[in-house]
């Protein structure tokens, strides 16, 4: 039986027993056609000649594997191995979409929720046998097709765009050329320390008329183990995001969410969904590929879009899962108000988005200007607990489109608007 080593990369934000219990069925699989050892990045990679593949587990490790791949050789194509769980397929696009703009050879295997037995009899002759590697497709020429013209483009012009707390570490594919997008389309990109947001989330007093409006709407929403309390929280993010969109006349944020956890101990998900309904397109993580993209959705074909990650795939049904903890209202038929999933506090939306003709787009490079787009079907809403809150199934139209969604350098975030 060949040897095969599994290097786990997992996030410290998750918890190690549902990141490996959930994925018990699956090592199982693994062990049924090879000599398995699962290893971690903290430990040095032998040079034994044993076949390594990584196992991308859940969201978050992007930057952990790129200080892995700085002190070890893998071996080309680099073998990136992703699931349906904890962000997992969402952390391995970005790292495939890293490794292809630096030369590497990679393929990206995604193991689907509802594999069979036969999944894994072809799953070991792509490790064990010839694989071609995923090329990147350079998409700058997209910009002067029937989806994106000139003009549309000219609408971003003289946006006010501000970056609260700069780009979280593990967007390690998604940085641009700041000075150039400004010069090309008329933009300012405006810094915004955390800290000023933390301030003024601390001068918002309790009986402010923006919290009291929240509350009354949208109590009745609340579920699991999720208060007024924690409402009034993320309602008070809410307030003090709108004033600093005031104080600096922007036209669009994105904020480096994951860093307000330790500080303010709530979540951003309720404010950005609440300001894209406001008018203001508000991303997270400090993604400005994908603000950039919500952007052009607003000015260009005037409607709200969902930022989403790539969650699972069915290649047999040609259909890709995707999920994010935070989603316009407007774009909703329904919602309710958990907790955000990763850090199980602050308040999250599980929303319902009505099934129908939905395009996925993506700007993408370091002056923004390679464009992806794909047209499809939501088919459902999902409900898979180790996923972000808000989940919809995504069906492409042909096998080329399925392909294409994997071969393509974007990074883990994609942006879906209605058709």
């Amino acid at each position: 039986m060949k040897k095969l080593r599994l290097v786990l990369f997992a996030s410290m934000l998750h918890d190690k027993e549902s990141v490996l219990g959930s994925r018990g069925p699956m090592f199982e699989a693994l062990r049924s056609f090879s000599d398995l050892e699962i290893s971690y990045p903290a430990l040095p990679l032998p040079d034994d000649g044993c076949r390594t593949i990584c196992f991308i587990a859940t969201g978050g490790t992007e930057e952990l594997f790129k200080q892995y791949m700085q002190v070890n050789r893998l071996q080309e194509p680099v073998i990136l191995l992703s699931d349906g769980f904890h962000n997992s397929l969402a952390a391995a696009f970005e790292i495939s979409t890293f490794l292809m703009q630096n030369g590497k050879e990679c393929c990206l295997l995604n193991v689907p929720l509802d594999y069979n037995p036969t999944y894994f009899e072809t799953f070991s002759r792509k490790i064990f046998g010839e694989l071609p590697p995923i090329v990147a497709d350079d998409l700058s020429s997209r910009n002067t097709s029937p989806y994106i013209t000139r003009n549309e483009l000219h609408l971003l012009a003289r946006q006010r765009i501000g970056l609260l707390g700069g780009q979280s570490s593990w967007l390690i594919s998604s940085d641009i050329d700041r000075n150039a997008v400004e010069s090309t389309y008329g933009v300012s990109f405006i810094d915004i320390p955390l800290s000023e947001l933390e301030d003024g989330y601390a001068a918002v007093e309790e009986d402010d008329r923006r919290i009291r409006k929240i509350r009354s709407n949208m109590e009745r929403y609340l579920t699991g183990d999720r208060t007024v309390a924690d409402l009034e929280e993320a309602a008070k993010l809410y307030a003090a995001l709108s004033d600093l969109c005031v104080r600096y006349k922007l036209n669009a944020l994105t904020i480096k969410c994951f860093d307000l956890l330790h500080k303010v101990r709530t979540t951003a998900c309720l404010a950005l969904a609440l300001l894209n309904d406001d008018g203001i397109v508000a991303g997270c993580e400090g993604d400005i590929p994908s603000l950039w993209t919500m952007l052009y959705a607003k000015l260009a074909l005037k409607k709200p879009a969902f930022m989403a990650n790539p969650s699972s795939s069915n290649r047999a049904e040609l259909t890709i899962d995707f999920a994010h903890c935070t989603v316009p209202l407007g774009m909703l038929h329904g919602f309710r108000l958990p907790s955000h999933f990763e850090s199980s506090i602050g308040i999250g939306i599980a929303g319902s988005i009505p099934s129908g003709r939905f395009r996925i787009m993506k700007f993408s490079g370091p002056q923004l200007d390679r464009f992806y787009s794909v047209c499809g079907n939501i088919l459902m809403n999902t409900n898979v607990p180790q996923r972000c809150r808000t989940q919809i199934r995504f069906k492409f139209d042909s096998e080329a489109d399925y392909n294409g969604f994997f071969t393509t350098a974007k990074g883990n975030h994609v942006i879906l608007v209605a058709e």
